[in-house]
């Protein structure tokens, strides 16, 4: 079979058939992942990558040549993942613009719309390195170039193109010391060379639907004694999209450079992605947010990923979403992660405590107005992505999800088990709390997780400490709890002019009810004290924590009462109250979590 011409449809038809291969070698690619950090996941970003261009030329109904391109190039960017995973979003951008005005293409000028693309792609990198999937990406494009001014096939150009991509593949592994001293090819660039592997494949003559069939291809014969100790420079991995106007790339990579390294800036200067390894996500974010709205934030903590891929640790992983306010000596366990809320300005997005910590939320919150201000539960695919790669490398994995009756991230959690391998393994509980209760209680469980108990037994205490747990509000203000519909409007003007002021708790079931009414601040304060004696007795011992929205005074006044009238069992934590308390009840507002006696 001779292919003389190349249009849309057969652009997205061999797209697609490269992008599943792949998605198939992802746990291949995840096992040899060593530069630039050996935190395991080169595949899973890959396949994730290709997975959203996938998704990207489904979506489109027109099969021309450019609207192929750019649907290809738009949705790999947005889905684009991880150090190769944007390399390769800047790639198909690249074929974007070579493909502007064209409706089909021969072997001539497909050579140098990828010679072009290739040479896009080493302007978005800051410091392009050789060794890696930038290596096999120019060897193979000069290859191309080189054989298609001897043929007009297709099939005859990829493969004997291809045999140059593995020798390279192959010379990789001399051209960087940390592969050199794993013994193994790059990750990104096997990445690519399967995804050339599956095209050929496909034009040779197979089907979309065979290739969901297949297993190997003439598998690149990789040594098995890898292993890495790769010093990790920076911590997070973290990346975003930005859309504005006229961004200038150039002046922008200026900007981010210090912060850290293998900074990528691919795309447009209307629409591009950001990666970079840092250790200040919130300060990367901040400087990309005065080009453009940033979109598909994320920053992933490549310590605990290389400590989980690559070092022996626990049986059991546990995960919380931000808003439970977890103490820094627990989100520092390895086996600790944490799925952020996402805080909603308008038509701005911020990662809780990634894009934006408490005290820059605060600042937000006083100069933006509180009631401009909303949030909202991580999406399924975010505790997807957490969950999956957990569970590849842990036996279980247990989620402490915020009180199911206040948000929505429980059912987000499970909405993603659907798409999740091992869904058996991974174990969501209802905390029936917010901020500091989920806090007391990840803290009891990460106790017996280094224990090695059991996850039966790790199980029947979450569920029995959320039974126990407790939560008691101080609200100073009346203001945010009419503002978000807590307080009724009628009660909420009865209660201003008598200064009536709540103490508030949740239920059983994790509602928010009124534990009291008390007239004035003070009063309010010694409500708590009372109602938690109530409950443990004069110098009864219980954990305790504190969460507060910027109101440090108070907070030493609370602390003072429990050491005093309590017995503690546990050092008592204090927290930055999450933003989920913050705006719907105000500064000022301070809550006291504590686990009561069993009755």
């Amino acid at each position: 079979m001779r292919i003389r011409y190349l249009d849309g449809r057969r652009l997205k038809r061999a797209l697609i058939a490269g992008s599943r291969r792949v998605q198939q070698y992802r746990e291949q690619l995840n096992s040899i992942n060593v530069f630039p950090v050996a935190d395991g996941d080169t595949g899973t970003n890959m396949a994730g990558t290709f997975r959203a261009m996938v998704g990207g030329l489904r979506s489109t109904t027109r099969v021309d040549l450019e609207e192929v391109s750019r649907s290809a190039a738009d949705a790999s960017l947005r889905g684009a993942r991880g150090n190769s995973g944007t390399i390769v979003s800047q790639f198909f951008f690249g074929l974007a613009l070579g493909s502007r005005g064209k409706k089909r293409i021969d072997t001539r000028t497909f050579s140098s719309i990828l010679n072009q693309a290739v040479d896009y792609t080493y302007q978005a990198l800051a410091e392009p390195v050789e060794g890696t999937i930038l290596t096999v990406l120019r060897r193979w494009s000069h290859k191309v170039a080189d054989y298609s001014r001897r043929t007009d096939d297709f099939v005859k150009l990829f493969s004997e193109s291809l045999e140059t991509a593995k020798t390279a593949l192959r010379d990789t592994i001399q051209q960087l010391p940390s592969l050199r001293k794993a013994k193994v090819v790059d990750a990104g660039a096997l990445g690519f060379v399967h995804f050339i592997e599956g095209i050929l494949r496909f034009i040779e003559g197979g089907t979309i639907r065979e290739l969901e069939e297949f297993s190997a291809f003439e598998e690149i014969n990789l040594p098995q004694d890898f292993g890495s100790e790769e010093e990790i420079t920076y911590r997070y991995c973290t990346e975003c999209v930005i859309r504005g106007q006229a961004i200038d790339l150039e002046e922008l990579k200026r900007e981010l450079g210090a912060l850290g390294d293998s900074l990528i800036v691919a795309g447009s200067d209307q629409l591009l992605k950001v990666h970079i390894h840092t250790d200040d996500p919130e300060e990367l974010f901040f400087r990309c947010e005065k080009h453009g709205l940033l979109e598909e934030q994320k920053a992933d903590d490549m310590h605990k990923q290389y400590l989980a891929a690559h070092t022996p640790h626990l049986q059991t992983a546990l995960v919380v979403d931000s808003a439970g306010d977890l103490p820094e000596e627990l989100l520092a366990k390895s086996f600790v992660h944490l799925v952020p809320v996402k805080l909603i300005y308008g038509e701005r997005t911020y990662l809780d405590r990634v894009a934006l910590s408490p005290r820059r939320y605060y600042q937000l919150l006083a100069a933006r107005g509180e009631r401009n201000i909303s949030t909202s539960q991580p999406a399924p695919g975010e505790f997807e992505k957490t969950f999956s790669f957990l569970s590849a490398h842990y036996k279980d994995v247990i989620y402490l999800s915020l009180a199911s009756v206040l948000s929505g991230t429980m059912k987000s959690a499970q909405s993603a088990l659907e798409r999740v391998s091992r869904a058996e393994d991974i174990h969501i509980i209802d905390s029936t709390s917010v901020t500091v209760g989920i806090a007391l209680i990840a803290r009891r469980l990460a106790e017996a997780i280094e224990k090695q108990t059991p996850i039966d037994e790790i199980r029947q205490l979450a569920e029995k400490l959320s039974r126990r747990v407790r939560l008691l509000i101080h609200i100073p203000s009346l203001e945010a709890l009419l503002r978000s519909g807590r307080l009724g409007r009628t009660k909420g003007l009865i209660a201003r002019m008598l200064k009536l002021r709540p103490v508030l708790t949740l239920d059983q079931n994790g509602r928010v009810v009124k534990a009291a009414m008390v007239k004035g601040a003070e009063a309010g304060k010694q409500k708590i004290i009372s109602l938690i004696r109530s409950q443990i007795g004069d110098h009864g011992t219980t954990d305790f924590a504190i969460a507060h929205v910027d109101d440090l005074e108070t907070v030493e006044w609370f602390l003072r009462e429990l050491l005093q009238r309590f017995q503690p069992e546990r050092e008592i934590f204090i927290r930055d109250a999450s933003p989920a308390l913050a705006t719907h009840t105000g500064f000022g507002t301070v809550a006291v979590a504590y686990f009561a006696h069993e009755s």
